[in-house]
C-alpha cells in the first residue's frame, strides 16, 4: 500500500496538523491504540449503569443485538464514528469512518477491551443544502447534483423529511454510468433504499448497512426516544451550569487565537450551544431566550438537540466512549468541544483521525506514468495541467523551407538572364518545394496535437477522478461513484485500509471488477 504525505491533503486545518504530528496542546491524549486501550480499561472498571437500553441502537450484522446488549449493559466500550446522513450515504469518507471504527473497534477487542463500533446518524440536522446534494464525474470534471429544497431555508430536523420526487432523476443520471450487470443492480440497490418519500434517515442507515455487510456496527439515531430523553437531561444540566459552560468556550476560543491559530467555532456571547427542535422546527437558543426555552425542553414542548460543540459531550454522556473517530476538521473543533467535558463530568474518548484515502483504479494508474506525475503530487492542485508539446522537427523544416525560399528566390535573376522562359519554371518550382514542406511541417504539428489530446484527456481523467474540482475524491463523490466505476471490490480495498489513522493519506490501488477476475484466472 503506497502513501502520500499528510501536507500534501489540499485545505487541512492548522489545528488538526498540529494534531496529527503531536504538536497540539489541545488535544491531550495521544491519537494511539495504546491510549485507547488505557481508556476502555478506564471505562469498564467504572461499571456505571445502563445510559440507554439495547433497543436505542439500530444493527443488522449477525451479533448485532448481542453487541449492543454488551454496550448498554456496560460490558463493553464504544468506538464511534459520525456524520450528516447525506444522498447516498454521503461523501466516501462516511463509510470510511465506518470502517475505521470497525477495525479499530476489533482491534481493542484483540488486546482483551470488549469493543463495538458505533455510528452515530445526524438524523437530528438541519442542513438539507449540505445533505440533499451529490456529484459525479462528469465529461468536463465533477457534476454536481441537488434534490429541490436543497437550500439553507430548511430548519426541520433532516431524518424525518421525505425524500424528494427528483431523486428519480439523479438515480438515472448514475444509472447512464453503469457498464454491466453488476453495475445496474449496484445502483438498482441505491435507488430502492433512496426511493422518493422514504426518509433521508432511514435510507441513510439503511444503505450504511448495505455497504458494511455483515461487519459488525451499530448505529445510533439521535432522534429515538432514549437517545432524546439524555439529549433533554444533558440541556438542562447546561442550562444550570450556563455561566460555566460560557466562561469555559470564552477561554479555550481566547487561548486557541493566542496560540497562532484560529478557533473552528467563534465565540459569541449571546448564544448558548444547542438548538430546540419545536413543532419540526430545529433552532438555534439564544442566551436570553434561555430560560423560556428550558421550561419549553422540561414541559417537553420542545426537544433538545446538540450544535457541533456539544454534540461530542453527549455521545461520552449516552456511550461509554473509549474513542471518537473524526475528521480533520471535526478534529479542528474538538479543540473546543474537549474543555467542555471537564464542565459536565463527562470522560473524554481518545481521538482518532479517520484514514484519508485516494483511490486509484487502472486508467488511473496508467495515466499517472504516462503524464510523469508523482504519487506524492496526485492532490497537489495542477499537478496534472500540461502545456503543448514542442514539436522540434516541424521548427526545423519551418527554418530548412524559409532557407530554401530565400536562395530560390535569390537565383531568380540569375536564372532570368540565362533564360527567361525558365524564370517561370523556377517559380513553380519554388512555390511547390515551400507548399509541401509547409503542409508536412503541419501534418507533424497535427500530429503532436493528437499526442497532446490523448495526454489532455488523460489529465482530465485522472483530475476528475482523483481531485475533482480541486477537492479530494473522498470528500466530493458518494460510494455509488466508486462502485461503478470498479464494483463492489473497492469495499474490500477500503475495509482493507482501514484504521490505520491519519500520519499519511492512504493510496490505494483498486481492480475492476473485470481485472480481477483476470488476474484471478491468470494465477490459475
Amino acid at each position: 500500500m503506497s502513501s502520500i504525505p499528510l501536507e500534501r491533503y489540499p485545505g487541512l486545518p492548522p489545528l488538526f496538523l498540529d494534531f496529527a504530528r503531536g504538536r497540539s496542546r489541545f488535544h491531550p491524549d495521544p491519537p494511539t491504540i495504546d491510549a485507547a486501550v488505557a481508556r476502555g480499561k478506564e471505562l469498564l472498571a467504572r461499571r456505571e449503569p445502563p445510559r440507554i437500553p439495547a433497543s436505542a441502537f439500530r444493527f443488522r450484522a449477525t451479533g448485532g443485538r448481542q453487541a449492543a446488549e454488551d454496550l448498554a449493559g456496560g460490558r463493553a466500550v464504544a468506538v464511534i464514528a459520525g456524520h450528516q446522513i447525506g444522498l447516498f450515504t454521503g461523501p466516501l469518507f462516511t463509510v470510511v469512518k465506518a470502517f475505521d471504527a470497525i477495525a479499530i473497534a476489533r482491534e481493542l477487542s484483540r488486546r482483551g477491551v470488549p469493543a463495538v463500533a458505533v455510528f452515530w446518524a445526524l438524523t437530528d440536522d438541519h442542513d438539507l443544502e449540505e445533505i440533499a446534494r451529490t456529484a459525479k464525474p462528469g465529461p468536463d470534471g465533477p457534476q454536481r447534483l441537488v434534490l429541490e429544497g436543497a437550500d439553507r431555508s430548511n430548519r426541520s430536523p433532516v431524518g424525518s423529511l421525505p425524500i424528494p420526487e427528483g431523486v428519480r432523476e439523479i438515480v438515472d443520471a448514475f444509472r447512464a454510468d453503469a457498464r454491466d450487470e453488476e453495475a445496474m443492480e449496484i445502483v438498482d440497490a441505491f435507488a430502492r433504499r433512496y426511493a422518493p418519500g422514504r426518509p433521508y434517515g432511514e435510507a441513510f442507515i439503511e444503505s450504511l448497512f448495505d455497504l458494511t455487510a455483515d461487519e459488525p456496527l451499530l448505529v445510533v439515531d439521535p432522534q429515538d426516544p432514549d437517545v432524546s430523553e439524555a439529549a433533554r437531561r444533558f440541556f438542562l444540566l447546561g442550562v444550570e451550569r450556563n455561566d460555566q459552560v460560557r466562561e469555559t468556550l470564552r477561554r479555550i476560543a481566547e487561548e486557541i487565537e493566542r496560540s497562532g491559530r484560529e478557533p473552528s467555532v467563534a465565540f459569541r456571547p449571546d448564544l448558548f450551544p444547542f438548538f430546540t427542535i419545536e413543532g419540526g422546527v430545529r433552532r438555534r437558543v439564544n442566551a436570553e431566550d434561555l430560560d423560556a426555552a428550558a421550561k419549553r425542553v422540561e414541559r417537553g414542548e420542545a426537544r433538545a438537540s446538540a450544535d457541533v460543540l456539544t454534540r461530542p459531550v453527549l455521545k461520552s454522556l449516552v456511550l461509554p466512549a473509549a474513542v471518537s473517530l473524526l475528521g480533520p476538521s471535526e478534529i479542528a473543533y474538538h479543540a473546543q468541544a474537549l474543555s467542555l467535558f471537564r464542565v459536565f463530568g463527562a470522560p473524554a474518548p481518545v481521538l482518532v483521525a479517520r484514514t484519508l484515502v485516494v483511490l486509484r483504479g487502472p486508467a488511473e494508474r496508467r495515466a499517472q506514468r504516462s503524464l510523469g506525475i508523482a504519487e506524492e503530487d496526485l492532490l497537489t492542485p495542477g499537478a496534472a495541467k500540461g502545456r503543448a508539446t514542442p514539436v522540434p522537427q516541424a521548427d526545423r523544416l519551418q527554418e530548412i523551407a524559409r532557407r530554401l525560399e530565400s536562395e530560390l528566390s535569390s537565383l531568380g535573376p540569375d536564372v532570368e538572364e540565362l533564360d527567361p522562359t525558365l524564370a517561370g519554371a523556377l517559380e513553380t518550382a519554388r512555390r511547390k518545394a515551400t507548399y509541401q514542406l509547409e503542409q508536412l511541417g503541419e501534418r507533424m504539428r497535427k500530429a503532436a496535437e493528437r499526442r497532446d489530446e490523448v495526454a489532455w484527456n488523460r489529465r482530465k481523467r485522472l483530475e476528475t477522478m482523483a481531485l475533482p474540482g480541486g477537492d479530494p475524491a473522498e470528500r466530493v463523490y458518494p460510494p455509488l461513484v466508486f462502485l461503478l466505476a470498479w464494483g463492489r471490490g473497492v469495499l474490500d480495498v477500503i475495509r482493507a485500509a482501514a484504521g490505520r489513522g491519519s500520519g499519511e493519506i492512504a493510496l490505494l490501488d483498486v481492480e475492476t471488477a473485470a481485472g480481477a477476475e483476470a488476474k484471478r484466472i491468470h494465477a490459475g
